[in-house]
């Protein structure tokens, strides 16, 4: 989030070197979601809320909750 310090807010996944990885098969999202997905994403990249990163060895499928107003909030399951 713009305007926070990463040294006191700054979100990590604690793994441990022993841990084996888990890559979840990549869903399909609907035709109708799928636009509103990459709108949200774009917008969050924009105002510089989210950063790209590739880890091929760990996805996270994007879950979807329509709002009241038409629209989807986008969560990440990790």
């Amino acid at each position: 989030m713009s305007g926070l310090d990463p040294s006191i807010v700054q979100h990590r996944l604690p793994l441990l070197p022993h841990a084996r990885l888990v890559k979840q098969k990549l869903r399909q999202l609907h035709p109708r979601w799928s636009l509103q997905v990459k709108e949200e994403i774009q917008k969050q990249l924009s105002v510089g809320f989210l950063s790209v990163v590739e880890y091929p060895e760990w996805l996270a499928n994007v879950i979807l909750v329509p709002k009241k107003d038409g629209k989807v909030r986008v969560y990440v399951d990790f």
